[in-house]
């Protein structure tokens, strides 16, 4: 199994901070989640490999969500208009963040933790060395178990938008 690292930049992606923060209300409230996204290592991806997707550009920079990649890659119109082939992946998400209002694994730990890696810059859905991947799984554990009870505080208050937060149950 892989781990696939998509990286967001709501700056100039075709998907914004307002539409994550939609996405994060409607799983919460109706628990319904369909989502795609592009990736570059689109031949080494595959149903069944982890992702944990990167925030970057303005705000807090670093990782606000991870799950499931519930599709081989297909190729798909080209998000930013351009025509380019892109490929894609759909997945299903285990926790998001609000990044906004809760803490996030920033960049500057990952980049401490996995310098071998590009975090703040290069393509989006690029798969992570096996060293790198037992790495991150390392930093996230202790990153969740550290913010448990705030995450599951907020989790449990769906009435303010602002904190939300959602973790599979």
């Amino acid at each position: 199994m892989n781990t696939v690292i998509f990286k967001w930049n709501p700056g100039f992606s075709s998907y914004n901070m307002h539409r994550y923060l939609d996405d994060l209300a409607r799983i919460v409230y109706e628990d319904v989640y369909e989502m795609n996204w592009s990736v570059w290592d689109f031949d080494k991806i595959k149903k069944g490999d982890r992702f944990h997707m990167m925030k970057l550009g303005y705000g807090a920079k670093g990782l606000v969500a991870c799950g499931t990649i519930t599709s081989d890659p297909y190729e798909d119109e080209d998000w930013s208009g351009q025509g380019r082939p892109t490929r894609y992946v759909d997945f299903e998400p285990d926790i998001l963040i609000n990044p906004d209002a809760l803490p996030i694994l920033d960049i500057k730990t990952l980049e401490a933790e996995i310098p071998d890696f590009e975090w703040g810059r290069g393509h989006s859905g690029l798969v992570l060395t096996e060293a790198q991947a037992e790495k991150l799984d390392e930093l996230w554990k202790h990153f969740v178990d550290t913010n448990r009870t705030l995450f599951e505080e907020r989790a449990a208050n769906k009435n303010s938008y602002n904190d939300r937060f959602y973790c599979k149950k």
